[in-house]
């Protein structure tokens, strides 16, 4: 048995290498092996760009938001930072940090500007977010001063036209944690520092400030319970979430959390649609690409034609025919699959050297730092993708050789040798 097979094997890379191949038929083949590899190994490079801005992008916006958020009920506002303070010394999440989150009209002497500003503990913040790490003028650490002092997103300074060391003024209204009576805040706060998160919305629209200055300017002095809108908890695994924020439901009655998965269902519901469509554009490259191996391996047997009368007659069966051009499609295939895949790795992890050589190549900006706020293009490369990329390549050559192994199996050995074919 195994005989018959490596005698199959070694026709079918006799006939591939024959050199009475017409050069034609050669030519076809390698195109055949060019278009699997290019179709590869492109798929294998944009899938994982993408991979690496979708991980990147759910950094920055988990970073500024957060893993779970938590909530407090309002029927039960008796819950304490107690509660947090033991899930992190226990080890079941990395951080915490309460804030209060309102609307407010920012003022300067050269403008105003809408915004949203989150009164923060800075210490507990830096356990959970990444403005601290996104400070680009002044200093994060003069958010622990007694001073109001305040953090400005970059598009937000910019439409004050304001520098480190300006005073603005928040304009807003608040309601009392004991009524329902709503009343004015106006406060004068120094500009300290500017942040860029690397997202434009995040950077046109938010401001920081201390909580407890804040907090005291509201006379809302009562430690033992929070005066707090809600606290943004940080995960070990993100992806981790929906199940802590499920559990965490069922064992607390004082808040009501919520994971990022839901929180921004549609941004990363788009992402991954993006990234499906796509794949499905790129795997159509590639099943055009492999069935170019027909349009070979027909004229492969058009030409062998005679070859395979002798074989029948010297008392093949139609089997061994059909193994024979199956192993030809599958030795196409396979070494289409091997270059596209060794090629999509080596461009996977030198994607950011090729576009700076293309940059200065043509002298054009093609990831320009101001918009997409990074220093090189992301890749990550999931192995899980390229085993089914080599899977479906696999079956698609596969099935691309059946009808020509079946063609060559139904040649009459009497018809060829009369020469009527």
């Amino acid at each position: 048995m195994w005989y018959n097979s490596v005698m199959r094997l070694l026709l079918a890379y006799r006939f591939l290498r024959s050199k009475q191949n017409s050069s034609f038929i050669s030519i076809i083949s390698k195109i055949s092996v060019i278009g699997i590899t290019l179709g590869i190994s492109i798929l294998i490079t944009v899938m994982s760009v993408m991979n690496g801005f979708e991980y990147e992008l759910r950094e920055k916006v988990l970073g500024f938001t957060s893993h779970v958020t938590a909530y407090q009920n309002p029927q039960n506002i008796s819950g304490s930072l107690e509660e947090f303070k033991n899930l992190k010394e226990n080890g079941h999440i990395l951080g915490y940090s309460p804030y209060i989150e309102k609307e407010i009209l920012l003022s300067s002497d050269s403008g105003t500007a809408n915004a949203l500003f989150r009164a923060i503990d800075p210490s507990l913040e830096k356990d959970v977010g990444i403005i601290h790490n996104n400070i680009i003028f002044g200093n994060y650490s003069d958010l622990n001063s007694k001073e109001n002092n305040i953090l400005l997103g970059s598009g937000v300074a910019s439409k004050l036209n304001v520098n480190i060391g300006d005073s603005i003024e928040i304009y807003t209204h608040f309601k009392s944690s004991n009524s329902t009576k709503l009343f004015p805040f106006k406060q004068k706060y120094t500009v300290t520092g500017v942040f860029d998160a690397g997202i434009y919305e995040y950077n046109n629209a938010y401001t920081f400030i201390n909580s407890g200055n804040f907090l005291e300017a509201l006379r809302f002095n009562n430690k033992n319970h929070i005066n707090i809108e809600a606290i943004r908890i940080k995960l070990d695994d993100p992806l981790e979430a929906y199940s802590f924020a499920k559990i965490f439901n069922k064992n607390q009655n004082n808040f009501y959390a919520q994971d990022w998965s839901y929180t921004h269902q549609a941004l990363f519901l788009a992402i991954n649609n993006e990234k499906r469509v796509m794949f499905i554009i790129l795997m159509l490259i590639v099943a055009v690409a492999a069935f170019n191996i027909v349009s070979s391996l027909l004229m492969l047997v058009t030409n062998k034609e005679k070859e395979i009368s002798v074989l029948l007659t010297l008392g093949a069966k139609q089997r061994d025919i059909i193994f024979i051009f199956l192993i030809q499609g599958l030795i196409l295939g396979l070494i289409g699959i091997i270059l596209g895949v060794f090629f999509g790795i080596l461009l996977s992890n030198n994607i950011d050297v090729i576009i700076s050589f293309i940059e200065n190549l043509f002298g054009i900006n093609l990831m320009p730092a101001e918009i997409y706020h990074l220093s090189k293009v992301p890749s990550i490369i999931d192995y899980s993708n390229i085993f089914f990329i080599v899977i479906y390549t696999f079956f698609l050559t596969l099935i691309s050789a059946i009808y020509p192994a079946l063609k060559a199996s139904s040649i009459n050995p009497a018809n060829i040798f009369r020469g009527n074919n």
